[in-house]
Order: C-alpha cells, then sequence, then structure tokens
C-alpha cells in the first residue's frame, strides 16, 4: 500500500468512526420524533408471538384486520432475505393525518400513520404499510439483529444506518410491496416520472447526484432509483442474491465502504457501475416503450424555464388568465395567475399540505392545508381555507377537522370535501363555502378510501375515486338521494383527479403504460384514451366557455400545462395501444410465488385489552455514547449513558457517565422527562467535578486553583406550543425551573469561601417567541421573521446569596437584494449584578475567545448571506458539494453605549452543503470565516472554521 493510500485509508476510517457516533448518540434521536398523543386517548393492544400491536381503542376493527395481514404476510416478507424477524411492537397513530410509516431501533418499535392519503397506489392503505414497514424490521434484523436491549439497540441502529444506504433499503422495501400485491409503486408510471423522464431526455447523472439530490436539477429520488437498482441485483442474480449480499455485510459490519465492496465481490461492480448498468438498461426498456406509445407533441406554458418549477390544476379564469399552484425550489408554494403573455402574478401563497390540492369556482378558490395540535404533535388536523379573488381575502373555513381535498361547485357557493375520521371511515361533507357550515353529511361505502370530489356543473352530483383492497374505481354520489354507486369495475389502475365533462368521466389513467387523460363516456362504453402524451398527463380541467381542457403535462423541469379543444380532440379519436409499461418486477413475482395479499381477509379474532402508559414507562434499549461538544477532537468529553424511553414517548430516562477533560474528572447523572401532560416536566441530577482559581488573601495577585465535586438537582417545567397559518410558523413556550446545589471535597480547606458550600433553588424564567415565514428549498433563510428569547435568572429563594440576571435574545430575518439571499439581524442584551456580574447569557461577537475581555452587555449582529452556485461536484467516494454559499457580517459590543457604533469585529465567510462519504444523512454545513478585528488586539485578522449538520 503507497503512503497516499494509508493516509485515504486513515481518513476513511476516521471520517467512518466520526459517522458512527453521530448515527448513534445523535442522528436517529433526531430522525424519529418524540412527539406525544392527547392523555385522553385510551390504548388498547393486541399480543401475538410476533407482534405488538397498540392502538387507540376506537381503531379496534382495524387494528385486527391489520394485525391478522401482519401474521399472514411475515413468512412472505421475509422469504427473499431469509430471515425471520424478532417480534416487535407497532404504533397505530390514527390522529396524525401526514400518511406515513416507519421503523426504528433505540427503541424498537413501528408507527404506522393510519390516516390513508389522497394519492396513493391502488390497493387499501394500511396492507401496503404492513408489507412495506414489516421488509424494513426483517432488513434490521438481518444485518443487526443480534444486538438487542437492553444494551445495543441505538448500536444496531447505527450498523444499519452505516452499513446500508437509503436507496437500498427503501427501493427493496418498494420492490416487496410490489411483488407481494397487485398494486405497489413499483407498478405506477407516476412514481417513476422522474426517473424516465431525465433518461429520455438525456439527462443522465452520476449515481451521487441520482441518490442524494440536487438544488439545481430534479433527480430521481432514493426510493425510485432504489426500487430499480435493488430489483435489477434480483433479476440479474436471482432470489437469494439479497440474502446473500446482506449476509456478507452483516458479517463484518465496520469494513469500509461495505456494501459497495460486498457488491462488487458478488457482482463485480461497485455501487457507482451499477448504477451506470441500471441505468443503462431502463434507458433501453424505456426508449422501446417510447416506440410502441409513439406520443403526439402537445404545446405547453408557461414558456420553458431552466429551473425547477411545477404548475399544477390549470384552472381557466373568466379574463383569460390561468390559475395554478406554482411549486418550485426557488419559492415556496403559492397560488399564482398566468397571464397571456406568461406573467406570472401571486395570488396567495399556501400554508402546509399533506398533498398538492386546490380547486375554484365562482371566482373563488378554496385549498386543504395541516394544522399542528398547539402541543400535542402525534396530533394533527385539516382545515379548509377560502380566497376571495374579488375581495382578495382570505379565510380559514374550518378548525380542527379532518377534511381532505375540497372542491367549489361551479357558481361557488359549496364545497364538496372528504372527511376520514378516527375509525378510517369516509364521509362526503358538503359546507357552506362562506360560513363553513355543514349541509349536507353522506356516509360512503365501509373501507373505501374516497378521493378528491368534483361536483358536476348543476351541483348535485359528486364524482370521486375510490380505492380498497380489489383496486380503484369512480363513484358518484347523488346529493339529492344520498345513494352512491361505482361507475366501472375495479381497476388495476391509478385513477386520479376525475372530472365531470359533457360527454362523461375525464380522469388520470395509465391503461397504455403511460399516465394519460381518459373519458368515461355516459352511455357505458369503455374508457377512451384522450391524450397520448410522452412523459405523463394530470390534472384535467374542463373551461365550459371556451370548451377547453386544460391539463399538466410533465417536462423535465417539472409540470407544465397544455390545452386541447374538446370537440376536435374527440374527432380525432386516438388509436389505443396496448400497456406498454416496463413492469420491472415481473421477474421476482415469479421468485416469490406467492398470492396476493390485498385479498386476505381475516379469520378470526385477536385477544385485545387496556394497554396503560403508566404501566410501560420504563424502556431500557441502549448504552449509547455521549459528549458535549463534537466541535473540537481536543475537547471531546467522551462517555457513556443508559437509555430508556417508553413507546408511546411520555418517559425519557438516561443514566451515564462522561469523561471531563478540563477537570480531568469523572461525572454522573441521571436524568428524566415526563412528557405526558401539557407541561413537560424534567428532573436531572449530576454529581459533577468543578474547577475554578480564587485570589489568596496574602496574595490577591497569585490566583489558585480550587478544586470541588457537587451535587446538583435541577427541576424544570416547560409548556412549549407550535402553531401555523398559512404560510407562517409559530413556536412559542413558557419554561420555569429551579436546582440545589451542594459543594464538597474542596480542595483548598484552609481558605475562606463564604456561601460556597450550597446554592439554593435559584429562579429560572423562559419565555421564547417564534414566528419565520416558511422556506423554499434554496433560501438560506426565512424571507421574514421575527424570534425572541427572554430568560431571568435570580437568588431571590437564597437569602445568603444575591444577585439578578436578565438576558434578551432576538433574531430577526428580511429579504435579501435578490431571491434566496437572507438579511439577518441579531440583537442581544444581558442585565447582571451580584453572584451573576461575571456570567455571559448572550452570544459574543466572532473571534470574541481571542481578544481582549470586556465587560459586555449587548451584542448586535449583521449577516448578509447568498448562494454563489450550485455545482453538484462529487469528490471522489469522499463528498458530494451542493451549493457553495457566502456572505458578509459586521459584530458590533456595546452597541450604542459611549457612542460605540462601529463594528468590533466583521469579515466574510464561504461555506459549502455536501454530503459526506456518500452518506444521505446527515447534511453538513462547512466553511471557513476571515475576520478582521477593529480595535486594538495582537491579531487583526482570525481565522475560524465551523461545521455543522442538519436531518
Amino acid at each position: 500500500m503507497t503512503q497516499k493510500n494509508k493516509y485515504k485509508t486513515l481518513l476513511i476510517n476516521t471520517l467512518s468512526l466520526t459517522i458512527s457516533l453521530f448515527y448513534s448518540s445523535l442522528a436517529f434521536s433526531q430522525i424519529f420524533d418524540d412527539y406525544q398523543n392527547p392523555p385522553s386517548v385510551k390504548w388498547r393492544e393486541i399480543q401475538t408471538p410476533e407482534f405488538q400491536v397498540i392502538f387507540p381503542a376506537e381503531f379496534e376493527n382495524q387494528a385486527q384486520r391489520l394485525t391478522y395481514v401482519l401474521e399472514s404476510v411475515l413468512a412472505k416478507v421475509s422469504k427473499s432475505i431469509g430471515k425471520k424477524p424478532r417480534k416487535i411492537s407497532i404504533i397505530l397513530q390514527n390522529r396524525d393525518v401526514v400518511s406515513n410509516g416507519f421503523v426504528q431501533l433505540g427503541p424498537r418499535r413501528s408507527e404506522f400513520s393510519t390516516t390513508p392519503p389522497q394519492q396513493m397506489d391502488y390497493q387499501d392503505w394500511l396492507n401496503s404499510l404492513a408489507v412495506h414497514e414489516l421488509r424494513h424490521v426483517v432488513q434490521f434484523d438481518k444485518i443487526s439483529g443480534y444486538l438487542k436491549a437492553p444494551l445495543f439497540e441505538q448500536l444496531a441502529l447505527a450498523i444499519f444506518g452505516i452499513t446500508l444506504p437509503p436507496w437500498f433499503y427503501e427501493g427493496d422495501a418498494v420492490g416487496i410491496e410490489t411483488t407481494l400485491s397487485t398494486a405497489g409503486r413499483g407498478r405506477l408510471p407516476s412514481w417513476e416520472l422522474p426517473f424516465r423522464t431525465n433518461t429520455l431526455s438525456g439527462k443522465k447523472y452520476s449515481y451521487q447526484k441520482d441518490f442524494l439530490g440536487s438544488l439545481r436539477h430534479i433527480t430521481p429520488g432514493y426510493y425510485q432509483l432504489g426500487y430499480f437498482m435493488t430489483t435489477k441485483m434480483r433479476r440479474d442474480y436471482g432470489e437469494n442474491f439479497l440474502e446473500d449480499l446482506m449476509t456478507r455485510i452483516a458479517k463484518n459490519p465496520i469494513r469500509p465502504y461495505n456494501f459497495s465492496s460486498s457488491l462488487k465481490t458478488l457482482t463485480g461492480y461497485n455501487t457507482e457501475s451499477w448504477h451506470k448498468k441500471t441505468v443503462e438498461e431502463l434507458d433501453s426498456l424505456w426508449r422501446d416503450q417510447l416506440k410502441k406509445t409513439n406520443p403526439l407533441t402537445y404545446t405547453s406554458f408557461p414558456e420553458s424555464r431552466s429551473e425547477i418549477i411545477d404548475f399544477l390544476f390549470p384552472k381557466a379564469l373568466p379574463n383569460g388568465n390561468t390559475l395554478a399552484l406554482q411549486r418550485s425550489n426557488h419559492s415556496v408554494p403559492k397560488i399564482v395567475s398566468i397571464t397571456a403573455d406568461n406573467r406570472i402574478e401571486e395570488v396567495i401563497k399556501t400554508g402546509i399540505q399533506t398533498e398538492p390540492h386546490f380547486s375554484y369556482g365562482g371566482n373563488k378558490i378554496t385549498w386543504d392545508e395541516l394544522r399542528y395540535d398547539k402541543r400535542y404533535l402525534k396530533r394533527n388536523f385539516h382545515v379548509i381555507n377560502v380566497y376571495d379573488l374579488a375581495s382578495k381575502k382570505h379565510k380559514q373555513l374550518t378548525f380542527k377537522t379532518r377534511l381532505f381535498s375540497p372542491a367549489l361547485s361551479a357558481d361557488g357557493m359549496h364545497i364538496a370535501t372528504i372527511e376520514i375520521n378516527l375509525e378510517n371511515r369516509a364521509s362526503l361533507l358538503i359546507l357552506n363555502s362562506t360560513t363553513g357550515a355543514e349541509e349536507r353529511r353522506i356516509a360512503l361505502p365501509a373501507n373505501l378510501n374516497v378521493q378528491t370530489p368534483s361536483f358536476d356543473s348543476s351541483g348535485k352530483k359528486v364524482i370521486t375515486t375510490a380505492v380498497q383492497q380489489q383496486g380503484a374505481t369512480l363513484l358518484e354520489v347523488n346529493l339529492q338521494t344520498g345513494e352512491s354507486r361505482l361507475l366501472m369495475g375495479w381497476q388495476k389502475q391509478q385513477l386520479e383527479r376525475p372530472i365531470y365533462i359533457p360527454q362523461g368521466i375525464l380522469f388520470k389513467a395509465h391503461y397504455n403504460g403511460i399516465d394519460n387523460l381518459y373519458l368515461l363516456p355516459y352511455s357505458g362504453e369503455a374508457p377512451q384514451q384522450i391524450t397520448n402524451i410522452k412523459f405523463g398527463a394530470t390534472n384535467p380541467y374542463f373551461d365550459e366557455s371556451s370548451g377547453s381542457i386544460y391539463f399538466n403535462n410533465y417536462q423535465v423541469n417539472g409540470y407544465m400545462i397544455s390545452t386541447l379543444n374538446l370537440e376536435q380532440t374527440l374527432s380525432q379519436s386516438i388509436t389505443p395501444t396496448a400497456d406498454s409499461f416496463i413492469s420491472y418486477f415481473k421477474p421476482l413475482i415469479q421468485q416469490e410465488n406467492i398470492t396476493d395479499t390485498s385479498t386476505f381477509i381475516p379469520t378470526k379474532t385477536f385477544a385485545s385489552r387496556p394497554y396503560k402508559d403508566i404501566q410501560h414507562l420504563f424502556n431500557f434499549h441502549s448504552i449509547s455514547p455521549v459528549g458535549d461538544d463534537i466541535s473540537s477532537i481536543d475537547n471531546f468529553d467522551l462517555g457513556l449513558q443508559l437509555m430508556s424511553d417508553n413507546l408511546l414517548n411520555t418517559l425519557s430516562t438516561r443514566i451515564g457517565f462522561n469523561y471531563d477533560q478540563n477537570t480531568s474528572r469523572t461525572d454522573y447523572y441521571v436524568s428524566a422527562s415526563l412528557k405526558r401532560w401539557f407541561p413537560k416536566f424534567t428532573v436531572e441530577y449530576r454529581n459533577q467535578a468543578q474547577l475554578s482559581s480564587v485570589r489568596l488573601q496574602n496574595n490577591p495577585n497569585e490566583r489558585v486553583p480550587l478544586r470541588w465535586r457537587e451535587h446538583h438537582t435541577e427541576l424544570k417545567t416547560t409548556i412549549p406550543l407550535t402553531f401555523n397559518r398559512l404560510n407562517t410558523l409559530y413556536n412559542t413556550g413558557v419554561s420555569i425551573g429551579t436546582s440545589y446545589t451542594w459543594r464538597y471535597d474542596i480542595s483548598l480547606k484552609n481558605i475562606s469561601l463564604p456561601n460556597f458550600s450550597q446554592v439554593r433553588f435559584p429562579l429560572l424564567l423562559q419565555y421564547y417567541f417564534n414566528r419565520n415565514s416558511r422556506r423554499s428549498l434554496l433560501d438560506l433563510a426565512p424571507k421574514w421573521g421575527q424570534n425572541l428569547n427572554f430568560i431571568y435568572r435570580s437568588m431571590v429563594f437564597d437569602r445568603r446569596l444575591s444577585g439578578n440576571l436578565f438576558s434578551m435574545k432576538s433574531t430577526f430575518y428580511f429579504p435579501g437584494l435578490v431571491n434566496n439571499h437572507s438579511l439577518q439581524a441579531r440583537f442581544n442584551f444581558q442585565e447582571r449584578n451580584g453572584d451573576y456580574r461575571l456570567s455571559n447569557d448572550i452570544p459574543m461577537v466572532s473571534g470574541y475567545d481571542q481578544l481582549l475581555t470586556t465587560d459586555v452587555h449587548n451584542t448586535l449582529f449583521l449577516d448578509y448571506r447568498f448562494p454563489i452556485a450550485y455545482p453538484d461536484w462529487d469528490i471522489s467516494s469522499l463528498a458530494f458539494i451542493k451549493r457553495l454559499k457566502a456572505g458578509v457580517f459586521a459584530d458590533f459590543e456595546n452597541f450604542g453605549r459611549q457612542n460605540q457604533f462601529s463594528p468590533r469585529t466583521l469579515g466574510i465567510e464561504l461555506r459549502a452543503d455536501l454530503n459526506i462519504l456518500r452518506f444521505y444523512l446527515p447534511n453538513f454545513d462547512a466553511g471557513v470565516r476571515a475576520i478582521y478585528v477593529n480595535d486594538a488586539s495582537p491579531k487583526n485578522i482570525i481565522f475560524t472554521y465551523g461545521v455543522s449538520y442538519t436531518y
């Protein structure tokens, strides 16, 4: 091995260890939330040999069915990896309207957010979750299942996260959800759409860019990339390949680049060359498909743009403009009006949506948004907003509701919307669009996921999409009688956004293997193909005044808008072609040799019983490294802690120690955080060593070291609150705390230290308020933001001591001179007296630790930050740089006091957003600062560096 390679190997090993520490002690605690449900939820559980299913009492019927599905598919999900997993707890979260699921270790559990989405594949939502998430359980146990509670679950999670790239475990799970059902995302043209469009358009990017993503270009997404790469492994090397690959990886979990080297050993290809091989095959398959479909060319607007941008759900306005929901990397989502000369005019910014949506009718706009519960973030809501285009006024129409996909009637007087209750039962609601009053409620057939309603021109009927185990269909509801009927048999199709037109129902489907628009005639004939698009068409809208169909036409930079004259289109019928979808998964179906899991119907009832959280407060799962400062290897206070987190996130306990390099002593601690009730309670005890210095009375010019140990007990109560409204997020809260400190083993025995042995119950009060606009992907900071943090400390309860400290920290954000630039102003203030007179509770100016010490009363920081470029640079396998950015800053100290109106330090910074060692997470922000010292100092220029990370 050459000297150069030795240094490279050493660097890789060091960085691997660093990443390992991040994953084990920090990363996963932030990836998975620690939110709570309201304490009013009554929990029950089902215990089987393989599963503990915990669920709210009202969800009993669905929990019974899901448990049966889990038991039925376990062996099938495990087969191709060759590992039967250990028992796991699965928590069903029915108060979360964001459809999702995850599996974690530390503690070992899985969570299913049970509310079905308004856009998905054509199968039951819980069935899909069961197969996909259970595959992750099998993957975990295959790689690191030998590491178990009560000591090693976080270590198991760290090994899993380091050895397997996310594209592998998510892509494999998508593959298994596709092969073990007659649906799954691997069967959807819409799901592979960006990847197929890039490939057919000649946009073939590097492995790192396709995997890690880009701020400049649309990339496939690691789910899609992983599905094709893992499926190709099984297509080329057979059903046992994944088992062989994961077995080799598990045998030596600390091998650098374990996955890539194992893949190369078994196939001769590393991850980069395997990516290239996969894309080459897909390019050939998709070009063959393109020849079979022989698509037509459709003009689109607005005019072609180089940036990533979507104009979704186009609607024609009477003045000739077109409404659309604009999504892009450079701005937050907003509804815009597009003029005939392609000018984009903002109408209103929208808030957080679980899926993009809006509707137009009668000169009004309506859309749905996510609303957080102010305290219990496992519960959230879906509300309806209305905007009047004439008065330009916005109104939130409903509060604390679970309403989805609102649609306005043609006259704008009524809104049709889907309500999904806590039992997953769907109802169609008709609301008054002015008051929000409920005018009609129609219960829909059980076990249907009903999506995206739309009125007919008379306002007497509503058409929706309905999805269940057998597939998807169109469901029509008569608002006068309350009756509903299916207009088609169950289709193995992703049917979306049906609307009424004079000749029938217009909707999106993919009968020819590409997303196109189809017409279901009122006469009952078979669906007729209306478009023959190259990449994908969706979101139809019919403008009655012009007789035109508006729809979204996918292009390489996003969804544009195309139009068709309805009569002319119907007179020039498109010759339907056979399904040309490449069905990349088909060889895997033969390998699995299974039956369709979507047909499983429960044949037994499981015993259930109340689940009392109070009886399961402690759940020790891991010993984890701890360190209070990872910014410097020279000052890394490493330790270990034993961790306990109960399954419902209501109590966290830590017992540990760490070695303090400053004192060369070991500290010990135990802490508990109770999060079940509206306030959060935290108590912590520490036995810790301290080091300081004192002046001797007989020699005041000399300072001698003073050592001691202390028992420090702290109690704190916090009420954190979260709100959101439209484009603005709010966080506020109050905290009150106190502590008791008893000092002993004081090193200087013969020195008088009055009132030193105890500190009795100092008071801590805190109030914070944050109000920030949402950030786009390219924004370096919120465009507008106000953040205030007030802290008051006092010795009011200890008569032997005296002193008060009041501090205020603030951050204000403003738009920069150019889009995505940011101006930031931070003003900080403190007043201290008594025993707090030497304490600093506010941030100091840049380079403060290398400047002459001063008595600081306030600081003011002005920063202007801006992006330079989005290079998407591959630096071998060491790093992938997505963005380069810079900033200028000026830091003031004691601003306004004694005519101090000039900055004490100022300078420039250069930073980069990057991924290291091909890890998807964390995202690193690294850079350097050049600081000019604007006063008397040994150094006029100070250079500093910094590394931070986010998830």
